[in-house]
């Protein structure tokens, strides 16, 4: 009977963790969407977010997971964190929007290098010898994936998709101290709330248009009502049944759905050079969890360099 339990329980974790992986891997795909229905990123952005926000907020407050909540974790998610995550949420939109979803969906999953730099700068802890070598890998993979497209537009496609990488690695190093203090449901909700208020004050500033076609609407409401739902409670579930290794596994299907999405629905193509850029990042961001320092034992890791290897 406990035997069967508990692999019922695993089942539901490899479930979580895989349907978090699809919903991140989905969501550039109906950016894209969102865009050919007239919505500009930072109003896709700002609306996204404010609709996820209600939703986890109203699960937070209707479960009790807001009670916990202190005014200085709630100020820091909203205030530090929310901006961070919607400034590089808005250059990975904007990324898609230029080079297409493919190429930004592999180029911006090479963030966990970015919070493993961030994390040497803070606490000068040694950097693992092939951690190094597949960031050389990865970093050549990306350099096939873009400079295989048309010169312009993938290069400012990319550098937009770095940014967002780094954009969020600093947003899980900032916000770490806040995080870790409340429940990942309310966490999530009072982040999305200050993304969605700081686009929407660079859209209201940009002058951007809040008018656009019913199948905008259905892409804001798609990804905030579902995609974002699932991406972040799922992802919780899972990496706490089966730990960071083994999840970090399963978000290798973000970019795998998101080119085949892509590919289906958008009818983007890449190139087979394209192709062996992405099998690169892949297959080095498989092996970057296992890379690690076995000595000395008493080294702890940053809870952000983990989070982002769990993803």
């Amino acid at each position: 009977m406990g035997d069967s339990t508990t692999r019922g329980r695993s089942a539901v974790a490899w479930g979580c963790g895989a349907a978090s992986a699809v919903a991140y891997g989905l969501t550039p795909t109906f950016a894209a969407i969102g865009y050919a229905g007239g919505v500009s990123p930072a109003v896709l952005v700002c609306l996204r977010s404010l609709v996820g926000a209600t939703l986890l907020l109203l699960l937070a407050w209707s479960t009790g997971r807001l009670t916990g909540v202190t005014w200085k974790s709630a100020v820091g998610l909203c205030v530090v964190c929310g901006p961070l995550f919607g400034i590089q949420l808005l250059c990975f939109f904007a990324a898609v929007r230029v080079t297409g979803a493919q190429i930004a969906v592999v180029i911006v999953h090479i963030y966990p290098l970015f919070v493993m730099a961030l994390v040497w700068v803070l606490t000068r802890n040694r950097i693992h010898r092939g951690q190094l070598v597949l960031a050389l890998a990865m970093s050549g993979g990306i350099a096939l994936v873009a400079g295989a497209g048309g010169s312009a537009v993938a290069l400012n496609g990319a550098i937009l998709a770095l940014l967002s990488a780094a954009g969020y690695a600093v947003y899980l190093v900032v916000g770490e101290r806040w995080v870790h203090q409340v429940s990942p449901v309310a966490a999530g909700g009072l982040a999305s709330l200050g993304a969605g208020i700081a686009t929407g004050t660079i859209a209201v500033v940009d002058g951007q248009s809040w008018t656009f076609a019913p199948s905008g609407w259905g892409s804001i409401l798609f990804q905030g009502l579902l995609l974002m739902p699932i991406g972040i409670g799922c992802s919780f579930i899972a990496v706490r049944a089966l730990g960071s290794a083994s999840v970090s596994l399963l978000g290798l299907l973000e970019p795998v759905v998101g080119v085949l999405a892509a590919q289906i629905l958008l009818g983007e193509q890449l190139s087979p050079v394209q192709w062996a850029g992405m099998a690169v990042v892949l297959i080095a961001s498989a092996a970057l969890p296992w890379m690690r320092e076995k000595r000395p034992r008493h080294v702890d890791r940053s809870p952000a360099l983990h989070d982002a290897e769990s993803r």
